[in-house]
């Protein structure tokens, strides 16, 4: 269970730096930084998945306001993130138009991903613990 903890709170700085770099990448638009977006997002999917083999059953179950609030702060995170991008396409050129255009879909993407966990913890949570999460 330890394992676990240490795990979780590894997926809440990595979340912490993922946002930093949501932010700035917001200001900057340069690719270095989209490039340090990808990077923190790629880290925080490897820890997710470390995180789930280390026993989220047990996590979840104890914690899972936490695990909603965390998906939570990522679809927002994503949302905000998906909202600018879109905006910002028109006036990008067609080649930054279509590197923006997959990232777009991979961010949408990964917030189904979040959105359907969430309904995994609750329907866990509203069946007193009984299916995995």
């Amino acid at each position: 269970m330890r394992i676990a903890k240490s795990q979780a709170l590894m997926f809440q700085s990595e979340l912490l730096l993922l946002n930093a770099a949501n932010h700035f990448y917001r200001r900057t638009r340069t690719r270095k930084d989209l490039k340090r977006v990808e990077h923190f997002r790629s880290e925080l999917n490897r820890t997710e998945a470390a995180l789930r083999k280390t026993g989220l059953d047990e996590l979840a179950l104890e914690n899972g306001d936490f695990w909603l609030q965390i998906y939570a702060e990522l679809i927002d995170c994503a949302t905000a993130s998906l909202d600018r991008m879109r905006s910002a396409m028109s006036s990008r050129e067609a080649a930054d138009r279509f590197e923006t255009a997959t990232d777009v879909q991979m961010l949408e993407e990964l917030v189904a991903q979040w959105t359907s966990r969430m309904r995994l913890i609750r329907q866990s949570t509203a069946d007193g613990g009984h299916n995995k999460v």
